[in-house]
């Protein structure tokens, strides 16, 4: 059997350790770095359904583009700004707390490791659904390197690239320089100004590896980014009945944001958009990394230190289409809009991991560990309601608020070989977490409005000022891990778990119903199968069960912003299937299928009282009971399937490469489930790559075409003032990429 029939392996470090992908007694996926580039893998936005339980969405703007892993990760855009995600999110080792990296473009990456599953024990905080990954690629002893150049159909254009290789003659210290650049023209017409769901993207990253001594190793990596992101968003409710100056329609201003608008479909298979203010994001990112490791006999110790800030302005129009309502009586000014915001948020996170584990020789292995983390976040956010206030001159909500959080863990797992094929292991993980939130709230008035008699209302005349809120938390809590790992037979690996998982308690940064929500926790039951059947095929089985206790899930605000609130019971299970194989020399398959039930079970969450509104007034909100409504973005069925073939001609390899993607529909709200406006319709997406490299790899040139049918879906459903508003997937594309190698 040739080496190109025979199933290559992947060593992963789910476990904190080297091992083999089949002996992590895990449910896990990993994408190698050539096959994110070959697919046409940017940024996280673009994982969706490659590995399965795995949701993503695009961005509605801000860098909001959270990450849901079997139906754990909630809708909304994420844009309650200090909440924790549920899936958590590392690059080499190091804890991302921020949801910015999302929209960021993805380079030199060696792979990614997508962990299911709440993974309380190993990675502590926030990772109650799962953990994602980011492994960049190393240094080199030998001098090597890469350029990428690619374009596309849809005006965009991306130069990555990268040089390793020894610094001096001993081989002690190893260099790696990496950058990547993006120009996005974006997609979609926009009727009332500049194109949309462009962009810009621009980073660079240093790696330095010291090793001066066999058994001492001290990784350097340092990382700077800019960004800009143009998200658009469309209008998904009934705005019919709204007076509009350049239609000339005359209207009461009363939506109904539960029923479509006319014409729907039409819009989202045109990507027709009508954003008549400057909505964007611009991202400055800095971030540096030290890991080292030193071997003391049969043990090792991994010390992991990160810091990372974060610098983000945008703004937003974020009522998702281009009405101009007629200036009401005695209003001075202009209106222009219904609504938009603006923001500016800064975070920095320091954070420092010790571990020390034996090796895997004996029979009995363990690891222990300790983690600090401390993070500050500033956000000022002015969100202008146009109509709203006296007279219907427009008022701007100015939220000026920040949290600082200080987490303290320490944790160890044990694993007990009891016989050659049978082993337990056991983990613990207590953590205490501090935070402390500040938040002041005005209210002021856009445009004079001066009726007849003594009354007027200056332009940006105070109209509210909030008490200031000034509040701190401070809970702990212990997590656990049990798993029984057996080799039933060769090749033949089964495995039982019991993970728990936890989540912080916190602060709603727009108030909302409470500005404060209590603690989420979650008990996991998980069985599976990894099975070699043969050297050339792969099956691994999944079946899982979640029970959740205050679950948090983000609601609309519907005078502007995302709150959080907390369900009392929800469950999740289902069951997953991957399979690769290489049938045939230069054949080979993968593919994965995600069977998934979710359920609330019991719950009230605050919703909309009344089927419509007018524009301008808070609309009336109540305590609804979902207890059997479904989780948000929890699709029933996911499939994923992908064959390649590579064939020489002459000194030359030539490859083509078949991948589709299905996913279920999916809601996007947990109240009012019965309307279509908060509703994702099923998509698929069919992509094929065509390619001719040299046999010794040292060039390519590739034609990839992504979603060839055209399939357009909202990927995000999120409220604004209470409207439902959609981010678009990227239409059908051709993208030419030449490679050279070194």
């Amino acid at each position: 059997m040739h080496d190109d029939e025979i199933l290559r392996e992947i060593i992963v470090t789910a476990q904190h350790r080297e091992q083999r992908l089949e002996d992590v007694p895990i449910a896990m996926s990993v994408l190698s770095g050539d096959e994110l580039a070959q697919t046409g893998v940017h940024t996280l936005q673009d994982l969706g359904a490659r590995a399965p339980g795995l949701v993503v969405t695009n961005s509605v703007n801000y860098g909001f583009a959270p990450l849901s892993i079997r139906g754990v990760g909630g809708a909304n855009g994420g844009g309650n700004i200090f909440a924790d995600e549920p899936v958590a999110v590392y690059q080499d080792g190091a804890f991302v707390a921020r949801l910015r990296m999302s929209t960021l473009d993805l380079f030199d990456v060696d792979r990614i490791e997508v962990l299911r599953g709440p993974q309380g024990v190993l990675f502590g905080r926030n990772s109650t659904a799962g953990a994602v990954m980011i492994h960049t690629a190393a240094p080199t002893e030998d001098l090597s390197g890469f350029v990428r150049a690619s374009a596309s159909s849809l005006e965009s254009f991306r130069l990555q690239g990268a040089v390793s290789g020894p610094f001096d003659d001993e081989d002690r210290i190893l260099v790696r320089l990496a950058a990547s650049g993006s120009l996005r023209d974006g997609f979609g017409s926009n009727v009332a100004g500049e194109r949309l769901n462009g962009g810009r993207d621009a980073r660079a990253r240093i790696s330095l590896r010291f090793a001066p001594d066999a058994g001492v190793r001290l990784d350097l990596t340092g990382e700077i980014g800019r960004s800009r992101n143009e998200p658009g968003t469309i209008a998904i409710a009934d705005l019919s009945d709204v007076s509009d100056e350049n239609t000339g329609a005359s209207g009461r201003n009363v939506v109904y944001p539960f029923v479509p608008r006319q014409g729907l479909q039409d819009i989202l298979e045109a990507g027709r958009f009508a954003l008549n203010r400057p909505t964007f994001t611009e991202l400055r990112g800095n971030s540096l990394t030290a890991r080292g490791e030193l071997e003391l006999g049969d043990q090792t110790l991994v010390s992991i230190t990160n810091y990372r800030d974060w610098r983000l302005s945008g703004m937003q129009d974020s009522d998702g289409t281009a009405i101009d309502p007629p200036e009401p009586m005695f209003v001075q000014g202009e209106i222009g809009n219904l609504g938009d915001n603006a923001a500016v948020l800064r975070d920095s996170q320091y954070s420092q991991e010790l571990r020390l584990a034996s090796d895997l020789s004996g029979r009995f292995s363990w690891m222990i560990g300790g983690f600090y983390f401390q993070e500050t976040n500033r956000a000022e956010v002015a969100i202008n309601n146009r109509l709203a206030g006296p007279g219907g001159g427009g008022t701007v909500a100015t939220f000026r608020t920040s949290q600082k959080t200080r987490s303290l863990a320490g944790f160890f797992d044990l694993t007990f070989r009891l016989t050659e094929a049978l082993s337990l292991s056991g983990g613990l993980r207590y953590t205490n977490e501090r935070k402390h939130f500040l938040n002041s709230l005005t209210v002021a008035q856009i445009n004079a409005f001066d009726p007849p008699g003594d009354t007027v209302f200056a332009a940006g005349q105070l109209l509210v000022r909030a008490p200031d809120l000034d509040r701190s938390r401070d809970e702990t809590n212990l997590s656990h891990r049990l798993v029984l790992d057996w080799e039933l037979a060769e090749g033949v690996r089964g495995f039982a778990s019991y993970n728990s998982g936890f989540k912080s308690g916190g602060f709603n940064a727009f108030r909302g119903i409470d500005p404060e929500f209590a603690s989420e926790h979650n008990d996991a039951f998980e069985i599976g199968l990894r099975t070699e059947i043969a050297p050339w095929l792969q099956v691994d089985l999944t079946a899982f069960r979640y029970a959740y206790r205050n679950m948090q899930v983000r609601t609309p605000v519907p005078t502007g912003g995302v709150g959080i609130e907390t369900l009392a019971r929800a469950r999740s299970q289902g069951l997953e299937v991957e399979l690769r194989a290489v049938p045939l020399s230069g054949l080979s398959f993968d593919a994965s299928l995600a069977l998934l039930d979710t359920s609330i079970r019991e719950g009230t969450l605050s919703a909309l009282r009344e089927d419509s509104f007018a524009l301008g007034t808070a609309p009336p909100v109540t305590q609804v009971d979902v207890s059997g409504n479904e989780l948000t973005r929890a699709p029933h069925l996911q499939v994923f399937a992908s064959g390649e073939y590579r064939w020489a001609v002459g000194d030359l390899r030539a490859s083509a490469r078949l991948a589709a993607r299905y996913q279920g529909s999916v809601h996007f709200l947990e109240t009012n489930q019965e309307s279509p406006t908060f509703r994702g319709g099923a998509w698929h997406e069919i992509d094929l790559r065509l390619a001719l490299e040299h046999l010794d790899s040292e060039w390519e040139v590739a034609l990839l075409g992504r979603n060839l049918t055209d399939s357009r879906t909202f990927t995000q459903i999120t409220a604004f003032f209470g409207l439902p508003n959609g981010a678009l997937n990227t239409p059908r594309s051709v993208e030419l990429a030449l490679a050279r190698r070194f």
